[in-house]
């Protein structure tokens, strides 16, 4: 006979995974245990599957999300209705929480929208759901919290300042190059926590049409620039899966 486990217990096990999982988070980094707990009280898991949207550009704003695990990708339409890539987002990152902190009386009237689409472009993923009107419900018990948050944002804020200076100084193969090793460097990390014995190659994440709007390139110029950096024995290319070979090599090109 299977134990069945009461629905309150089952409710103080969701929370403790669900706390977990936030703790991991960048931009809740800044916030002790309690909160984290407090946040996790309010919160719910979403399983999205694979190319489903989460939401769309014009959407009544709900709350914000973590990935637990998984891919997330945040993108506009142009008028001709071509995608344009804005951020590809992985494990321990936050996505739409920026109306949170720029619409306020908008988000308690209803009348808060979201920016952007966002649609889940792997299988397995996780996601955690923080409901706005709630979580500022929560800062507004605990005050405190808002200097946490701070201090993280302003983090967040001069990282994306740097990027930004970075991308536009680059040319299309310095920003393939940059996300490459990016891509290299968070799988060797998760191989390092995992005690996994590592290797030079990886698997793209997200298609090459993806990675092409992402990066601000054509599919072809991508293609090109792909097959230049193998012949000129940086890195080798089967289908989805890069082997490096030069990392000093690749390092100089950004």
């Amino acid at each position: 006979m299977v134990a069945v486990i009461p629905k309150s217990d089952r409710e103080i096990i969701q929370r403790e995974l669900i706390a977990q999982s936030l703790s991991k988070i960048f931009l809740l980094s800044g916030l002790n245990k309690k909160q984290i707990t407090q946040i996790a009280s309010i919160s719910k898991i979403l399983k999205p599957k694979k190319k489903e949207t989460i939401f769309q550009e014009g959407d009544e704003y709900k709350g914000f999300y973590c990935i637990a695990e998984g891919i997330i990708k945040i993108f506009r339409l142009t008028k001709e209705g071509k995608e344009r890539i804005i951020h590809i987002l992985h494990s321990n990152e936050t996505f739409a929480e920026v109306p949170l902190l720029e619409n306020y009386n908008k988000i308690m009237n209803n009348e808060a929208k979201y920016p952007a689409n966002a649609m889940n472009i792997c299988e397995g993923t996780r996601l955690i759901f923080i409901p706005a009107k709630e979580f500022i419900e929560v800062l507004r018990m605990y005050p405190e919290m808002c200097f946490g948050l701070f201090t993280v944002l302003s983090k967040k804020l001069r990282m994306m300042q740097e990027q930004i200076v970075n991308v536009k100084s680059r040319d299309v193969t310095g920003r393939l190059v940059n996300y490459l090793l990016s891509e290299y460097e968070t799988k060797k990390a998760i191989e390092g926590c995992k005690n996994i014995k590592h290797s030079n190659t990886f698997q793209l994440s997200v298609s090459k049409i993806d990675l092409a709007s992402y990066i601000g390139a054509t599919l072809e110029t991508l293609s090109r620039t792909f097959k230049k950096l193998q012949n000129e024995k940086l890195i080798k290319i089967w289908g989805k899966n890069i082997t490096i070979i030069d990392y000093n090599g690749l390092k100089k090109l950004i």
